[in-house]
């Protein structure tokens, strides 16, 4: 089995030089509202799911 790598929070990667303006303009928007407070919990996120996922997106029955 392969090894998880452990995550170096003290030295991030860089980031990729290949990301156009609209992606990099969503990120700073989410950071923005992450700073701001409008976040989910993770908890929260778990009850609402099943609500998010519907069953025409779902694997199709055979």
């Amino acid at each position: 089995m392969a090894k998880a790598k452990k995550f170096e929070f003290e030295n991030p990667l860089p980031a990729a030089d290949d990301e156009d303006e609209q992606t990099l303009a969503a990120i700073d928007e989410g950071i923005k509202d992450a700073d701001a407070g409008r976040v989910v919990s993770a908890e929260k996120v778990r009850k609402l799911l099943p609500q998010w996922i519907t069953e025409s997106s779902t694997r199709k029955r055979r």
